[in-house]
């Protein structure tokens, strides 16, 4: 056997090939027993297996085995062997894909979102004038470095990136200084509001949001009645800081800042989270500022040798375009959106919601009422935003026609936005609460804003009477709104009472014309089948409002809330109805267009004249309820604090007797005494059922002549006293 090994050792050496036995030895160690120069591969070092010498450096090996069979498996898969021509092909390696070239807008979006995963400290205010004036130069220090930076560097963000998040911490502090109203006037000082009116044109949108965001924090009403904390509020008496919240609110609303907040309210994209929170906090903003300005903040951060200053209404409807968005914010759909945004972003509807909210705020102040300022809604300026140019698609703008050529009308009609509103509702109830309450602000919108004759004159024309009557034959959750719109359609403001009357005159005439009397006398007879039903996700439709009733009896709060919601319903649209019937008896006269005086007055003849029995039933109870309400302030504590501090208390005590129901008995007097005078048959059977009831005409008597004294000099008070000698 081992010459045979041999023998296989003798031929592998001729043919050239090392033995089996020697191979793996040599390939392993080399022998030496002293060190010759270093070998690639090996290592010097004495072993009990080899002895001394070179070993083969085993972890090399295995890393070169494991590239090389690496590579040759990249060698493999590029190539591809053809058997019909016996040949081998290359495949060539893939080109790797080409980045696209990203916008300047695209790379700061990037470098933000990369920026904004590394933890970075925030800034920490000081809650004193001397730190409050050290923000405020840092703050303009790193503003005005931004501003160079952006300039040199206007298509390469990363240069500025750190820098605008520097920025972003040194308005972000600012937020520290709600505890302390008594630092707002240093803010003021200091410069700090001037610098954030700068920042709300700031080229980059998340930068005036965080403006916004610290101005919500700063100017909220409930700051005034929090407990302060900083040393300079100790001993602050509430109207030392109700002027200090004025002095900041002024600044921002006579710098410019309406119009501002209006022109960034343009480029919001709402489908983004972070836009969308800019959109809420602007509302929200509005909705701190008219009410800092209701309960008189504003003027109180005015000196005496300051010029009085318009209102927050007045500011707005006359330096801005915001009635605007937020009508055409309340026309868009949200279907769309709802697809596209994020699951974080604040929903569209939640935001249609909020600006129906602030849009009938802004409706019921008296100075777009009395007509001091705004423009009739049919004909309102289209909106327009600062940003327009720099934003190719900005998220607020109506969009143009499908091929982008047709040209937008410089004006909305608001009128027709409300009365499409609320025609989706008109054969169908709302089914989320969300829903429910937009209904009602729209309601609520379309009813203030006919306090001006000039939107009474196209919501007639614009045939607003004819679909309120059709809310109100559904019989559906619209009705009741219905209702209110129709009061404040047909019976105008108290200044018109002593006014033209003409566009009210015309809208009680176009409400007979179109039917109304068949839908109004059987409500105020109080048939419960011609009542509208509230939405079963209104607090006043659930079933809680009927039964109200749980376990052994007892009635949840939960269930006497939902009561108290469906009396109070019943009870307005009873007061509605009133007032309705009211206005078409002051407005409409003999020579009135289509015979309406006379089908008026047919209606109170006929059926025994049981709509006359009716409103002796509303006078009797009306009164009553007043006489109460009278009663009851006279014995209350606050008419004893009220004599204390000077105020008349006749006065305060007529107030809550007004409010009580004396005003609804006032014009139930009226709706009868139009009856008994233009009919003796009316007059005789009121006459009559009073007697029955141990009563006399006195008492229609009192309530007109109580009436007439509460009236200013006008065809109103000329038409009730007519009564007082008629009757």
């Amino acid at each position: 056997m081992a010459s045979k090994t041999s023998v296989v050792d003798v031929l592998d050496r001729v043919i050239g090939l090392p033995s089996e036995a020697s191979s793996s030895s040599n390939e392993n160690f080399i022998a030496s027993k002293k060190w010759q120069g270093s070998k690639p591969g090996y290592v010097f070092r004495t072993s009990k297996e080899f002895g001394t010498g070179y070993h083969l450096d085993i972890d090399n090996k295995n890393n070169g085995e494991t590239s090389a069979a690496s590579a040759s498996s990249r060698e493999k898969k590029r190539a591809r062997f053809d058997a019909s021509r016996d040949t081998t092909h290359v495949i060539p390696p893939r080109a790797k894909k080409k980045q696209p070239q990203l916008t300047g807008d695209e790379l700061l979006a990037e470098a933000e979102a990369a920026i904004s995963e590394q933890p970075h400290s925030s800034k920490l205010l000081e809650l004193s004038s001397r730190g409050i004036q050290s923000a405020a130069q840092s703050l303009e220090r790193t503003l005005q470095r931004n501003q160079l930076l952006r300039a040199q560097h206007e298509d390469d963000p990363e240069k500025f990136m750190m820098n605008e998040l520097a920025l972003n911490d040194e308005i972000v502090s600012f937020q520290a200084a709600a505890v302390d109203v008594g630092l707002y006037g240093k803010l003021v000082e200091f410069g700090v509001m001037g610098s954030f009116l700068t920042l709300m044109n700031h080229e980059n949108s998340d930068v005036a949001i965080s403006v916004l965001n610290v101005l919500v924090e700063l100017l909220d009403p409930d700051v005034l009645l929090q407990q302060e904390k900083g040393e300079s509020s100790e001993k602050m008496d509430p109207s030392e800081r109700a002027r200090n919240m004025g002095l900041l609110a002024n600044a921002f609303v006579d710098g410019g800042g309406l119009e501002m907040l209006s022109s960034n309210l343009g480029r919001f994209d709402e489908t983004v989270e972070d836009d969308a929170k800019g959109v809420e906090d602007a509302l929200t903003l509005v909705e701190s500022l008219l009410d800092l300005d209701r309960t008189g903040v504003l003027q109180s951060g005015r000196t005496s040798d300051q010029q009085e200053s318009l209102s927050v209404v007045s500011c707005i409807c006359k330096q801005t375009a915001f009635l605007s968005w937020l009508f055409q914010r309340i026309e868009e759909t949200d279907s769309s959106d709802e697809a596209t945004t994020s699951p974080a972003a604040i929903s569209p509807a939640v935001l249609k919601l909020h600006s129906s909210e602030v849009l009938s705020a802004i409706l019921q102040h008296e100075d777009y009422s009395m007509q001091r300022c705004g423009s009739k809604l049919a004909a309102l300026p289209k909106y327009t935003s600062a940003f327009d140019d720099m934003d190719e698609k900005p998220a607020a703008k109506l969009k143009d026609g499908e091929n982008g050529s047709e040209k937008k009308e410089s004006t909305i009609d608001a009128m027709e936005v409300l009365l499409i509103a609320i025609a989706a509702f008109r054969k169908s109830d709302p089914q989320i609460e969300v829903e429910c309450e937009y209904l009602e602000n729209i309601f609520d919108i379309l009813a203030a804003s006919l306090l001006r004759e000039d939107n009474v004159v196209d919501f007639v024309n614009a045939e607003g009477i004819e679909l309120m009557l059709r809310c109100l034959r559904q019989k559906v959750h619209a009705g009741g709104g219905a209702l209110k719109v129709l009061n404040f359609a047909l019976s105008g403001s108290a200044k018109n009472a002593s006014g033209n009357n003409d566009a009210y005159r015309k809208a009680c005439e176009t409400f007979v014309q179109a039917g109304g009397l068949k839908l109004l006398f059987p409500l105020y007879m109080a048939r419960k089948s011609a009542i509208p039903c509230p939405a079963a996700c209104s607090e006043g439709g659930s079933n809680l409002a009927k039964k109200g009733k749980h376990n052994g009896g007892t009635v949840s709060k939960r269930a006497k809330r939902a009561a108290h919601a469906r009396k109070k319903w019943l009870m307005q649209v009873e007061q509605n109805t009133i007032n309705i019937m009211y206005a078409l008896t002051s407005h409409i006269a003999k020579d009135s267009q289509h015979d309406a005086h006379a089908r008026l007055l047919a209606k109170f003849v006929e059926e025994d004249c049981e709509k006359c029995d009716r409103t002796i039933e509303l006078c009797m109870k009306y009164d009553e309820k007043a006489r109460i309400a009278e009663y009851q302030y006279f014995r209350s504590d606050e008419a004893e604090e009220a004599e204390k501090m000077g105020v008349d208390v006749e006065l305060a005590a007529l107030d809550a007797k007004l409010r009580g129901g004396g005003g609804v008995f006032h014009r139930s007097c009226a709706i009868l005494s139009f009856a008994c005078v233009g009919s003796k048959r009316c007059r005789g059977h009121v006459m009559d059922q009073l007697k029955l009831q141990g009563s006399g005409i006195s008492v229609i008597k009192v309530g007109l002549n109580e009436f007439a004294t509460l009236l200013s000099d006008g065809s109103q008070k000329s038409q009730i006293e007519h009564y007082i000698t008629e009757i």
